[in-house]
């Protein structure tokens, strides 16, 4: 039958608002992957076939967003920085904070001639694969533990030429296989609390715990990390943290007491300090 989209629309955002805060958004994204249409043809009213695919597909995808699945998992992908990357059950989904990461990397990165460039605990290499498009004379490499997130990482590099070296292997051991010096080293790795781990929204509970937990006092892997990366920055090379809310003294510290300097916090849109970065002390810039 031939259906109004925006009655679609209205339909699934009424089921969707039972439990769902922005079920107005979460609809029309719904309403737009199954039809394959745009927000216009939404705005538009237009009409489409909903045949009876389509109509157990909106009630299957209604039915687990109701039980919280990620909206980005049902959807299977999502966007970050301008480009779509693959996503799913199992990897941790990209959201818009890490872009101040990316924006941070790619002003150090002016100016520097075929950088060489880490990103440590990749996931869907929104990163690292955004960093190697948007700077094509760069060679990036990237370090995934997790198998279930290096297959989304695989995808998402082929998707966007390939031309980012990829390694299976613990971050926290750094793989003989890497260089040994890096113009930059960029890393989101897991940052949250034991407290904050047990109180996770149910969305949130969804995704690897593996990609959030960051230990007691959530971090451990700044760390780790810091003690294990450090030495390999090149002279005035920079290392880049996504870090989480109120964490940006604790971070700095541990840059600071690692022997890095010219330390810098950089605030989201939303004026969170959302990343620290340090450089080694012969940098002049």
């Amino acid at each position: 039958m031939v259906i109004s989209l925006q009655k679609v629309y209205r339909d699934l955002k009424n089921t969707l608002s039972r439990e769902i805060e922005g079920a107005d958004f979460e609809a029309r994204e719904i309403v737009r992957a199954v039809f394959g249409v745009s927000n216009t043809d939404l705005l538009l009213g237009r009409e489409a076939e909903l045949d009876e695919g389509r109509r157990e597909r909106l009630a299957e995808l209604a039915a687990r967003r109701l039980r919280h699945e990620p909206l980005q998992y049902l959807l299977g992908e999502w966007d970050f920085y301008g480009r779509t990357f693959a996503v799913g059950e199992g990897v941790l989904i990209p959201r818009a904070d890490t872009e101040t990461l990316v924006e941070r990397a790619l002003d150090f990165l002016k100016g520097r001639p075929a950088p060489t460039v880490l990103d440590l605990c990749a996931g869907t290499g929104c990163i690292g694969v955004t960093l190697a498009a948007e700077r094509p004379d760069a060679e990036v490499w990237a370090v995934e533990k997790s198998e279930a997130a290096w297959q989304y990482f695989c995808r998402n590099n082929a998707s966007y030429g390939g031309r980012v070296h990829g390694l299976l292997a613990d971050a926290l051991e750094p793989p003989a296989a890497l260089p040994a010096r890096f113009d930059l080293i960029v890393s989101n790795p897991p940052y949250l609390t034991a407290e904050e781990m047990a109180e996770l929204q149910p969305e949130v509970a969804k995704e690897p715990a593996m990609a959030l937990d960051g230990g007691i006092d959530g971090l451990f892997f700044y760390r780790a990390l810091t003690k294990a990366y450090a030495g390999r920055l090149g002279p005035g090379g920079m290392l880049a943290y996504e870090i989480g809310m109120g964490q940006e003294g604790q971070v700095s510290e541990i840059l600071h007491n690692s022997g890095l300097d010219f330390i810098c916090q950089t605030p989201d849109l939303h004026g969170i300090i959302r990343v620290v970065t340090a450089k080694n002390k012969f940098s002049s810039k």
